[in-house]
């Protein structure tokens, strides 16, 4: 699925959008799974007391690791702009667009003179 990026036209874009999305909720489901085992892998270590474990193919090694930050409300602007980094970085944001349904055509009601 590469394309000609020159030649390329809407169905292209829907089908490569469309793979994009369905691939994004496909990682959303697998996240969603790896999360719940090592939320179980968590409360094993936790029942040992014990910060690792493994078996013959696999071991696991829960580390706890500390990361310090500091907000920009927190420090004179004068620090905050000697100090601070900017970095910049691309951003996507994939959406299936709200289908639209059609409206029912009603017909009107035809006035009746008296």
């Amino acid at each position: 699925m590469f394309y000609n990026i020159k030649m390329i036209d809407k169905n292209d874009i829907e089908e490569l959008l469309d793979a994009w999305f369905k691939t994004k909720e496909e990682i959303a489901v697998l996240e969603k799974k790896c999360e719940k085992y090592k939320k179980y892998c968590e409360k094993i270590l936790d029942n040992l007391e014990e910060n690792s474990i493994s078996s013959n193919d696999y071991s696991l090694k829960r580390i706890n690791l500390t990361k310090g930050t500091i907000s920009k409300k927190d420090v004179p602007s004068d620090i905050w702009k000697q100090y601070s980094r900017e970095v910049t970085y691309p951003v996507y944001y994939l959406k299936a667009k709200k289908t639209i349904k059609p409206k029912l055509k009603t017909k009107k009601k035809e006035k009746t003179e008296d």
